[in-house]
């Protein structure tokens, strides 16, 4: 479906056109915070937040192809979202049947009375998140007489203030004064607290689109009695917040990808830094209409994909939604392998799932082995290193060495390259890979030199000087283990929520791939794996690091984890268990001519 195609929302609600709801942003009247005091305000932030842990944005992935590229005819779809692990798991699988309404399979979240990834007998569809900008930071000026006033207006207007009261497991009562502007809460409401008596930070309101009513629950109602791809896109119209990819495929041929999720339309800002908003000429005016969400339908190529990329490139697109996107590198190896694939079948994609091709290091260590060849030499460990990526397939196997030098190679080059920066922090979007990548392969000359130094540096010898640091680092760190093998530290480990026990502790495959492994101990990944053939929909594949039970002492507590975990060199795939898909239990009982589809029957008797 084109825009035009879709002009009306659900209830023929009519969707303003892009041109009516954007408007340029004159950033020349943006009141900036002066650059003396951004480091302040950000500290401030970072303070509020710290208690609610570290964030780190992990990532999905999903895919779905169409009957040109499968070896059925029909869709396949496949999904595994990534989040953190735990014990029990995050997700349970059920089988939702209302006679004549509702039939529905896949995971879910305790306590959700809805499926978010699976199937019904008509569609299946996996969600990844977009990474979307929709919490912004406003900066109130307060009255020097009242401090329960901010200017805005031209006037000093009151706070809304409030109590907010959280009980504690002890039975503690912690009471916080909560101010609120036209903006939303002030974070720093929450800060009663300071280092010195005379210490002041702003006064940081907080606007977040998800503070009002969401409607996720009608979405996700309306979606699992969807029979097609229109009613799916109609039910998605309800999804407000975290804002995702939604890639699916029915039974008639369809494929899409949508965006789903409310984004906000600003005025005279642009959400990036933390803004000043004196006036009512400054703030969030509105949100996007779900009409001219992104999406693709039925392309061409004959598969979706997303990976946390960046979703449509903002010159392409009227509205800023985009966030803190993932570096694309996931995304581009499983375009690759749908790209480069005909005929997939069920087996090849649980084969895509399990992929640890390292693309990152399939672009750099190339250039890096040409710099050694070229100006290094002379250093026999260093040599033995080289070799080994010399040969190296990029795949990131427990087993082998090459990808521990690889790892601490990149923050090596990593170090070499942005080490004037350092002061800022090597985290910030200017030292991300891509832009790295970039550099490399442009072999830009200005941002290799050391400009502290009267010699001029090229990008080969920061190469090689990446090797000598990696290496040094490396040796010091695994002292204790100098074989370097990548399996002896990186391992899996799921800790239970209240720390009886954990599942793991042997080696994991993976790192920033497909099959997303990050860190040393590994502690967040694909949260479950789905995979739905169309062509026969009764039969769909999946696995989750847990079990069914939440009860430690179970035989269903972890016995997915050994599937989930498993890999066959030979197939080259994890273990998936069948997720059948019969209406009725007698149905069930049906198909279950050896006894081997039901482990126990439970009868309730009124």
């Amino acid at each position: 479906l084109s825009i035009a195609e879709y002009p009306l929302g659900p209830g023929k609600v009519p969707a303003a056109s892009a041109s009516d709801q954007y408007s340029g942003v004159d950033l020349a009247s943006e009141a900036i915070i002066p650059d003396d005091q951004l480091e302040d305000v950000m500290k401030m932030i970072n303070e509020v937040i710290r208690p609610l842990g570290d964030f780190e944005f992990v990532g999905s992935n999903n895919w779905a192809i169409n009957g040109s590229k499968s070896s059925t005819g029909m869709p396949i779809v496949a999904g595994d979202p990534h989040l953190s692990f735990q014990a029990p798991s995050v997700w349970y699988e059920a089988h939702i049947v209302v006679p004549g309404e509702l039939d529905v399979t896949g995971t879910s979240f305790p306590g959700l009375p809805g499926i978010l990834i699976g199937h019904n007998d008509h569609l299946a569809y996996s969600f990844t998140n977009v990474g979307a900008d929709v919490n912004d930071i406003f900066v109130e000026q307060l009255n020097p007489a009242n401090p329960d006033q901010y200017m805005y207006n031209g006037e000093w207007t009151d706070f809304t203030i409030h109590q907010e009261d959280i009980q504690t497991k002890e039975g503690e009562v912690i009471t916080f004064t909560v101010k609120e502007s036209v903006h939303g809460p002030c974070i720093d409401s929450v800060r009663n607290t300071y280092d010195s008596d005379d210490e002041t930070h702003p006064n940081l309101a907080m606007k977040w689109t998800i503070s009002g009513a969401t409607h996720e629950m009608i979405a996700i109602s309306e979606a699992m009695k969807a029979d097609n791809l229109e009613e799916f896109m109609d039910a998605m119209y309800w999804w407000d917040t975290a804002a995702q990819n939604c890639v699916l495929g029915d039974d008639s041929g369809n494929i899409a990808m949508l965006v789903v999720g409310r984004f906000p339309v600003r005025a005279g800002y642009t959400g990036e830094y933390p803004i000043t908003a004196l006036n009512d000429s400054v703030g969030m005016v509105g949100y996007v209409p779900y009409a001219f969400n992104p999406r693709e339908v039925n392309p061409s190529r004959g598969f979706v994909q997303s990976a946390n990329q960046r979703t449509i490139a903002p010159s392409n697109y009227a509205y800023n939604i985009l966030g803190p996107q993932a570096d694309g590198y996931r995304a581009r190896r499983i375009f690759y392998l749908l790209d480069n694939n005909d005929a997939i079948t069920v087996n090849d994609m649980k084969r895509f799932q399990a992929d640890v091709v390292e693309v990152r290091a399939e672009v750099i260590v190339p250039y890096v082995i040409d710099a050694w060849d070229s100006v290094g030499g002379g250093n026999t460990t260093i040599d033995a290193a080289v070799d080994l990526l010399r040969v190296w397939d990029f795949d990131m196997e427990p087993d082998l060495v090459a990808p521990t030098i690889w790892i601490y190679l990149l923050n090596a080059i990593h170090e070499e390259t942005f080490d004037e920066v350092s002061s800022v922090s090597t985290s910030m979007p200017l030292s991300r890979t891509p832009i790295l990548e970039e550099f490399i392969v442009t072999d830009n000359a200005y941002y290799f030199d050391d400009h502290t130094t009267v010699p001029i540096e090229t990008r080969d010898e920061i190469l090689v000087q990446a090797l000598f640091t990696a290496i040094d680092t490396l040796t010091a760190e695994w002292a204790d283990e100098p074989d370097w093998v990548y399996g002896n530290r990186h391992i899996i480990y799921i800790d239970h929520l209240a720390s009886f026990t954990y599942i793991g502790g042997g080696p994991r495959r993976g790192g920033n791939t497909i099959d997303v492994a990050g860190g040393w101990t590994v502690t967040h990944g694909p949260s479950t794996r789905l995979i739905a053939d169309l062509s026969d929909i009764e039969v769909s594949y999946m696995a989750y690091p847990g079990g069914q039970s939440g009860n430690i002492f179970s035989p269903h507590f972890e016995d997915n984890f050994a599937l989930w975990n498993s890999f066959d060199e030979v197939t080259e795939q994890h273990g998936y268990h069948t997720m059948y898909f019969y209406s009725t239990a007698a149905a069930f009982r049906t198909a279950d001519t050896d006894g081997s589809m039901i482990e126990r029957t439970i009868t309730f008797v009124p």
